[in-house]
């Protein structure tokens, strides 16, 4: 079974092709462009690079949030547009148990963590369990401070969210902040697609009506209207 992975709900976007468990193809965005130009472009990276064509993938899968609303509705939009061209199976992919699986194989619980800005984070706790991973907690949008408040264990952090956020986890949970030190090997993309590939059978969807997009909080435009109510 050959799946395409589709991250664009955070900042790096990626697409990964993967097949009976192995990695085809992988590409994360390096460049300066818009959501929809990003995406598009590493999908074609990662079929010519592949030597794949789109006609022998098999499904697809989303990650479908929480993330960058501009990135998740671009994503969506791009998936409902393959699904509706070539009718092709899809599986939806949370975000942050995708982020989450980069950081395997290891033995210490594991915090994804994504910028959500307006000072908070997007965030969600995992046990590892064998190769697959455990859920401790939802997905959240909280602030930084609350997120130290609840690590009470040698925790590794994964996920773009370091980028902002880093130093001050660091600093705050000391010895109960384990940093990803190596280089990862998979794209957000390729983590998503290894989980589809578990949950093809029983989750695979061809309804577009059960494509749901999880914001975790309202957008923006969403916040801003009610207030005027």
């Amino acid at each position: 079974m050959v799946i395409m992975g589709i991250d664009s709900s955070t900042p790096q976007s990626s697409v990964a092709l993967l097949k009976d468990g192995r990695v085809l193809g992988q590409a994360e965005n390096c460049e300066n462009l818009t959501f929809s130009d990003k995406v598009l472009s590493l999908v074609d990276k990662v079929l010519t690079k592949s030597g794949t064509r789109f006609e022998d993938v098999d499904g697809l899968c989303l990650t479908t949030g929480p993330g960058s609303f501009t990135g998740l509705r671009v994503g969506a939009s791009l998936l409902k547009g393959l699904v509706l061209a070539t009718s092709k199976p899809f599986v939806k992919i949370d975000t942050l148990e995708a982020t989450a699986l980069r950081a395997m194989p290891i033995n210490n619980k594991i915090c994804a963590i994504l910028d959500a800005k307006k000072k908070e984070v997007y965030t969600a706790c995992f046990k590892p369990s064998g190769e697959t991973l455990e859920r401790l907690t939802p997905d959240r949008a909280v602030t930084p401070y609350q997120l130290c408040e609840e690590i009470t264990e040698p925790t590794v952090f994964i996920g773009s969210g370091l980028d902002s956020y880093g130093v001050l986890l660091a600093s705050q949970l000391r010895k109960n902040f384990l940093p990803t030190h190596k280089t990862t090997p998979f794209t957000v993309a390729a983590c998503a697609a290894r989980l589809a590939e578990k949950y093809f059978e029983t989750d695979k969807c061809f309804n577009l009506s059960e494509l749901n997009i999880k914001y975790v909080r309202k957008p923006e435009a969403e916040l801003k209207f009610a207030k005027k109510i």
